[in-house]
């Protein structure tokens, strides 16, 4: 069973000026592991911080309630598609369910849609 749904999108340039701004924002938003992924992609890394952005953002509407920014990782499986992994309080607010999201982006636009289901 579906307990909520979350869509988030975001213009690619709009984080790439957020980052310039503020060198901190990628160590905020995102954990290490998540860090490491995003900088491995040289081809356009913002493009992968934008899409964990938009899933965070994302996830948070699912579940109807902020949550910490270093307690959601998402990362990809061996076949490339995102898994969310919960660490903490946040854990423990989606310890009834699973999170599943997907990440799409264009040359311009991040986009994630988050589902959050219940285990039965």
């Amino acid at each position: 069973m579906i307990r909520g749904v979350g869509l988030d999108a975001v213009e690619i340039a709009r984080i790439a000026q957020v980052c310039a701004r503020q060198p901190r924002f990628v160590e905020r938003v995102l954990t290490p592991a998540e860090r490491a992924y995003c900088l491995s992609r040289r081809a356009n890394p913002v493009q992968h911080i934008a899409g964990r952005w938009c899933a965070k953002e994302a996830i948070a509407k699912a579940v109807g309630r902020p949550l910490r920014w270093q307690e959601v990782e998402i990362l990809p499986d061996a076949h490339g598609k995102p898994v969310v992994h919960l660490h903490g309080v946040s854990a423990q607010v989606v310890a009834e369910g699973q999170l599943l999201v997907s990440i799409t982006h264009t040359r311009t636009l991040a986009q994630a849609i988050a589902l959050w289901v219940a285990n039965r």
